[in-house]
């Protein structure tokens, strides 16, 4: 009690016992224990508010970033896809012994970039504050509490992968300049593609693809294979990705619902 009420409680306890007021003192003594209780209780209720707002404002967020993280891997997917695509036109000519063609300039950049693997957006910030500061289990819902969890193996069983696909690149026009030669190329519209990060006003840099180089040389085309298999991969990591986060949009819909 306040330092100022103490000696007055104090004084009442004295008088009353040396007045033997037995009924006073027991009713002094309940207006107390009852009081700190309530202090007790209100604490607790205030804290579990506090922590049910603050709960809410983890979903809110976790919902808000789960949704734009869901959106990034779309659209990465979308680009990667469209490579693999061009993988299976390319390895339609490269892989066969039919009358070859020339690579268009999207094939032919396409194979002489297949050594390109980047790592899958696979943030959810919440998610690591939350680690972090020991806040993991203001969720109170099993559920999402799991599926963070899978989330969490899934993003980390994959982070390692992208580090064993990187560890040994195929890099295949320089590996193989007989196949595939960097070339400075006259620049003819805005809209053509520059290869790499090297631009010129007039020119621009393009790889040119010699197909019967590539199918004689069984080494380039155990790597290419190897590279377009990487890529693969990649992509079936994208849909089970977008796949896992899918379900926990819903869910947290669910929750944010109720």
């Amino acid at each position: 009690m306040a330092g100022g009420k103490t000696p007055v409680f104090l004084n009442k306890i004295a008088v009353q016992l040396r007045e033997q007021n037995w009924f006073a003192l027991a009713a002094e003594l309940v207006i107390v224990v009852v009081g700190v209780f309530l202090g007790l209780q209100a604490a607790n209720w205030n804290e579990e508010r506090q922590e049910r707002e603050d709960e809410e404002q983890i979903l809110t967020r976790l919902q808000a970033e789960t949704a734009t993280l869901l959106e990034a891997v779309r659209e990465e997917r979308q680009v990667l896809q469209r490579k693999v695509d061009l993988f299976a036109q390319a390895q339609s000519i490269i892989f066969t012994s039919d009358e070859p063609r020339p690579l268009t300039p999207a094939e032919c950049s396409a194979v002489a970039g297949s050594h390109i693997y980047r790592r899958e957006s696979d943030q959810l910030p919440i998610l690591e504050e939350m680690l972090s500061t020991g806040r993991f289990d203001r969720l109170t819902d099993e559920g999402i509490k799991q599926q963070l969890r899978n989330y969490i193996l899934f993003r980390d069983r994959q982070r390692a992968n992208h580090e064993e696909r990187t560890n040994e690149l195929f890099r295949l026009y320089s590996r193989h300049p007989e196949a595939i030669q960097i070339e400075l190329v006259p620049r003819g519209t805005d809209t053509e593609i520059d290869w790499g990060f090297m631009r010129n006003k007039d020119s621009r840099w393009m790889p040119q693809c010699n197909v019967e180089q590539m199918r004689s040389n069984r080494q380039f085309l155990n790597e290419l294979f190897d590279n377009m298999g990487r890529n693969g991969h990649v992509l079936l990591t994208y849909e089970q990705r977008e796949a896992i986060l899918l379900e926990l949009q819903q869910r947290l819909d669910e929750l944010l619902r109720s």
